[in-house]
């Protein structure tokens, strides 16, 4: 994968430059591009000379990419350079990033890490007499085959042929029941090749449990979200519209769910940290499991590009005796480490009570503290 790739890239001198650049109003990429290598030409000025020759040539060559970035159709743009170490890569952004440069031994991957991960969702939009299924993902809307009809005949009876209404009646709610549960199972088909996030039903507020009663216990086990829709009207840019809303109401309550968990189990004395520094110890033993971020917290640090050690300053790798370098984004580091030793990060976009430390973690061992 390309991240991989990213995420290996390694310069001894800490000349790799990382740019992140979200689309400006057109005509505006010269200018963005020179306000971001500015200041890494300024910084590279106290290094060596081979470095501060290398940053020259990597931020014209970026300024250069101003016209191609204009034509391109991406959100946004990640580029790392190094001249010394003959790498330079762009990559396309499919959501829109901060504005950020930085200059280090290793490529700044925080922003990559930070962006929503896709959510992937089955939909059944349907009333007593139609059906329809959908499959969406990234701002793609898929619908599932054909509509699902049924007769249910003539409802009610005037009169007094009472009776033969209940029959009627009860004849009706059973081919529904019917039209809702195939439905149902052409969902169940989809996530049991690949598992949905979330189930979301589109119909009356009264007719959605109904619905929901009769679909497999796999689907109704997921989080389930409602939208009000009619089967005979519902667009596929309206659903779209919904999808998003409702998108964004999972990642809330996910992420509130996550930061809560965090919390409570490390107050509770459980496997979990909360601060920098003890997430720093967790990160240096390989322990964290979960890594949690409270928005746009953010602290300098230092870094071993040898053993990939982490502190929040020094000059000598306490392990190693290798340099540290100096990172203007530690916690970005850190979400890296937890990468690398098949954790998982999530930067979360919610007030919750991780925003008084910044950052925390859930651990698979408990984690001495060392300060």
């Amino acid at each position: 994968m390309e991240g991989d790739r990213i995420a290996g890239l390694r310069s001894r001198d800490g000349s790799l430059i990382s740019v992140y650049a979200g689309r400006p109003s057109p005509g505006g990429f010269g200018a963005l591009l020179s306000d971001l290598v500015k200041p890494l030409r300024e910084r590279s000025e106290a290094l060596d000379r081979r470095v501060q020759k290398s940053v020259r040539s990597d931020t014209d060559r970026i300024h250069d990419l101003a016209d191609q970035l204009e034509i391109d159709s991406a959100p946004g743009y990640a580029i790392f350079a190094s001249d010394i170490d003959d790498t330079f890569v762009i990559q396309p952004l499919s959501h829109p990033a901060p504005n950020v440069s930085t200059l280090g031994p290793r490529p700044y991957m925080r922003p990559l890490r930070a962006m929503p991960r896709a959510l992937r969702s089955g939909i059944i939009v349907a009333d007593n007499t139609t059906a329809r299924t959908f499959v969406a993902m990234e701002g793609i809307v898929e619908e599932i085959h054909a509509p699902i009809g049924a007769n249910i005949g003539k409802r009610s009876f005037g009169g007094f042929s009472g009776y033969d209404e209940h029959t009627v009646r009860s004849r009706a709610d059973e081919v529904t029941a019917k039209l809702w549960r195939e439905a149902g199972e052409r969902l169940l088909d989809r996530h049991v090749e690949r598992a949905f996030d979330y189930l979301a039903i589109g119909s009356h507020d009264e007719t959605v449990d109904e619905i929901s009663r009769n679909l497999h216990p796999y689907l109704t086990r997921l989080k389930r979200e409602t939208f009000t829709a009619s089967p005979q009207t519902i667009s596929i840019p309206s659903l779209r519209a919904d999808v998003t809303e409702m998108d964004k109401r999972v990642r809330r309550h996910r992420q509130s769910a996550l930061a809560g968990r965090v919390c409570d189990t490390a107050w509770s004395g459980g496997n979990a940290v909360l601060g920098l520094n003890e997430v720093l110890d967790a990160a240096n033993s390989q322990a964290i499991d979960t890594l949690v971020v409270a928005g746009p917290f953010i602290r300098p640090g230092a870094i071993c590009n040898e053993c990939g050690y982490l502190a929040r300053d020094g000059a000598a790798c306490p392990l190693c005796g290798s340099p540290l370098f100096h990172v203007d984004d530690v916690v970005g580091a850190v979400m890296d480490a937890t990468v690398s030793a098949g954790g998982t990060v999530s930067q979360i976009r919610v007030a919750s009570p991780l925003d008084r430390e910044g950052v925390g973690a859930l651990t698979r061992f408990p984690v001495p503290v060392a300060r």
